[in-house]
Order: C-alpha cells, then structure tokens, then sequence
C-alpha cells in the first residue's frame, strides 16, 4: 500500500512541476491532491452544481454538455489527456454552467478549490500554464465555431472529423506502425449520435457523409462508433481547410475527398 501511494505522490509532484509550480507549493499541492476515476458516461459535475475541486486529466477525455433530455446532450467542447476544465466557472460564481461528463474512462488529478484559487493567486508560473491551457481550448473551439457556422453539411462532417483526429489522435499511447499512413487508425471513442451533433448535422447526413468516407478508404462506420483510416492526414487537413477557406466555395463531399487526396500526396506542401 505504501508503495502505491508513494509512487502516486510521486506522479503528481511531476504533474504539478511540469507546469511551472515552484518547489515548495508544488509539495503543497500534492499533499492535499487526490486522483479519482469515472466510468464513460458518468457525469462529473451537473449544470448548477457547485465545483468543488479543480479537476486536472491524467487520462481519458471530457465533454462539456448541454443536456438535451434523459440520455441526450449537445457536446459543446471536448477536454483530453494534460488539460483541465471548469476553469472560468472556478474564477467565477463556482457553479457549472453546463454538464461535465466523462466520454472515456477517465483518471483526474484534483485539488480543492480554495487551495486552487490560492496557487492561481500566488504562483506565476501555475498562472502562466493555465493561460496557455486556455488559449489552445480557445484555438479548438473557434476552429469548430467555424465549422458548424460558416460551411455547408457536406464542410461540417469532413472538419468536424478532422477536429476529432487532431483532439483524440493526441490521447493515443505511441505505437509503432508499419507500411505508411494508410495503417494508421483511430476508433473515436463517442456515439455517431454525439459525432453529428458535434459536428452541427443530423445523424442521418452524418451516415451518408461518413458512408461516402467509407468508399474512399477515409472512414469506417464501426457498430461502437466511426474509424478514421489513414489518421495523419485526418490530423493536418483542417490546417489546408482553413488555410485555404475552402467553405468559401460549398465543396461536395467529393472534392473534399479529393482535398484529403492532396493532402496524403504532397502534406508538406499542402498541409504544412
């Protein structure tokens, strides 16, 4: 048991200096830090409720949903391995403004609130990782602002997916691969029904956009979900899609296969 627990500290204490925690609030944090798990599907605050504990990711991933009814919700923002979330409502009144419920099994390191807003107030560098965090959850969320508002269905489904590659491409445990990017894939761990709403359609286009995917070697419609196929290309083409505004032109789901053609044949060129 004491070997567990020490070797718990001892990961924490990492987690905490990695991000800029100096020494001796880092060894304050850990003293008062506990790591639990959920379930995927288990909620872990509900619109309303007061958040008690700032919640860091070990492992796994998070949504922040509106909740539509009993089994149903609207995923606003996803949260993955090395971000934390419930930030603004911590600075703020302290009430979840939305549900937080895990997708994935999840681990997350917490600590206290008022112990939180302490190490916020009174270590820079703690200060200064949180700002970066923020900024690259902004980054991601103006990236699907983009999607489901100023592109046609056809848009939303092929960058809604690229968005997924990118978010859970990076929670993957590093593999070797053999034979080229066409031997890399990745089952995305969420319902079709949760992917269509993502990505702003009904679950009906969703399947037909997907199924056209399928025949280009793109994608696969899985019974637990949807496998993107050839995965370092679904990771780099949103960069090509908005660099190049291409939902200035209403593509078809055709000539954005045929974009995903361009990117797996020239992706320095194209895809920076």
């Amino acid at each position: 048991m004491f070997e567990v627990t020490q070797r718990m500290q001892d990961f924490t204490l990492q987690v905490y200096t990695r991000m800029g925690i100096a020494i001796p609030a880092s060894f304050e944090a850990n003293r008062q830090s506990r790591v639990i798990s959920k379930r995927a599907g288990d909620p872990i605050w509900r619109y309303g409720e007061t958040i008690t504990h700032w919640s860091y990711i070990v492992d796994g991933m998070v949504a922040e949903l509106v909740n539509l009814g009993p089994g149903s919700g609207y995923p606003l923002s996803l949260h993955g391995r090395n971000s934390s979330f419930a930030r603004q409502e911590l600075s703020g009144d302290g009430r979840a403004c939305v549900d937080y419920v895990a997708v994935t099994d999840v681990e997350l390191l917490t600590l206290p609130a008022d112990v939180y807003r302490a190490l916020l107030d009174a270590d820079p560098g703690f200060a200064r990782h949180l700002v970066g965090m923020l900024s690259r959850q902004m980054q991601q969320q103006t990236k699907l602002l983009i999607v489901n508002k100023c592109s046609n269905s056809a848009l939303r489904v092929v960058g809604g997916l690229a968005l997924c590659a990118e978010g859970f491409g990076e929670q993957r445990q590093p593999m070797a691969v053999h034979g080229g990017e066409r031997h890399h894939r990745l089952l995305l761990p969420l319902s079709q029904q949760m992917i269509a709403r993502l990505c702003g359609v009904s679950r009906t286009l969703f399947s037909e956009y997907v199924g056209q995917l399928a025949q280009g070697n793109w994608a696969q419609l899985q019974y637990r979900g949807v496998e993107l196929l050839q995965l370092p290309v679904w990771q780099r083409v949103f960069a090509h899609l908005h660099r190049q505004q291409v939902w200035r032109s209403n593509p078809s789901i055709g000539q954005l296969m045929c974009i995903l053609d361009e990117c797996a044949g020239e992706p320095e060129v194209l895809c920076g």
